[in-house]
Formats: structure tokens, C-alpha cells, sequence
């Protein structure tokens, strides 16, 4: 008999850690796509993405969502980079730049330092 509540209790929490990963998984699938999609509206091209970060699980100190870094080949100063988030509440990806070290807007004058502006169409969709 404790062997069946044992074993009862493994195979529930099995199947809730289980669904538990599919969700993340399929959330996770659908703010890179949404990601893609935006880093290809801003107009960075594939070919001079040099490297991107897009880790497993956020820390719990992170905002809710999901988050890409991408850093571009021949940028003029290593500490520039591109950060989109990907917020599943409002289904929206905002971009934020890092620049000489510190992280800016999209509206901010220093963007205007990076390889890569963001294009008419991000633009209009602030």
C-alpha cells in the first residue's frame, strides 16, 4: 500500500515537472521566433551576428520573459551589444542597447553609437 502512494507520488510529480518543461520549452520556441523576427526588423544582418546568448532559464532576478544578446562582428567598441526581450504578457519584444557599458533605450541618444540603428519599422512600433 506505501509502495502504491509512493510510487503514485513520483509518477504525479514526473508528469507535473514534465508539463511544467513542455510549457516553458514551447514558450521559450515562441519568444525566439518573436526575437528573430525583431532583430530581423531592426536590420542587423545574419551574417554579422558574431555570437548570441539565449540562456535556458532566466535568474529569478530577471524580468519575466525571455532575453536575446547579440553581439555583432566588427563592432566599433567590444562593450556594445543589442539586448531584446521578449515579454509573454504583452507578447512584445523591446530592444535595449548596451553602450561603452551602460545600458540604454532604444530612444536614447547613444544608440546612435552602435553598428546598427534600428529600423523605420521597429521605430513605428514603439
Amino acid at each position: 500500500m506505501v509502495k502504491k502512494i509512493v510510487l503514485s507520488l513520483i509518477a504525479l510529480v514526473i508528469i507535473v515537472v514534465g508539463a511544467s518543461l513542455l510549457v516553458h520549452f514551447n514558450s521559450r520556441k515562441v519568444a525566439e521566433d518573436k526575437i528573430d523576427q525583431y532583430i530581423s526588423d531592426y536590420g542587423i544582418p545574419k551574417k554579422d551576428i558574431k555570437s548570441e546568448e539565449y540562456p535556458m532559464f532566466n535568474s529569478l532576478s530577471a524580468p519575466k520573459g525571455f532575453t536575446k544578446t547579440v553581439y555583432v562582428k566588427n563592432e566599433n567598441n567590444k562593450d556594445n551589444y543589442y539586448i531584446f526581450h521578449y515579454d509573454p504578457s504583452s507578447k512584445k519584444v523591446n530592444f535595449s542597447g548596451v553602450v561603452e557599458g551602460s545600458e540604454v533605450s532604444i530612444h536614447d541618444k547613444l544608440i546612435k553609437k552602435l553598428k546598427y540603428q534600428p529600423s523605420d519599422k521597429v521605430l513605428n512600433q514603439d
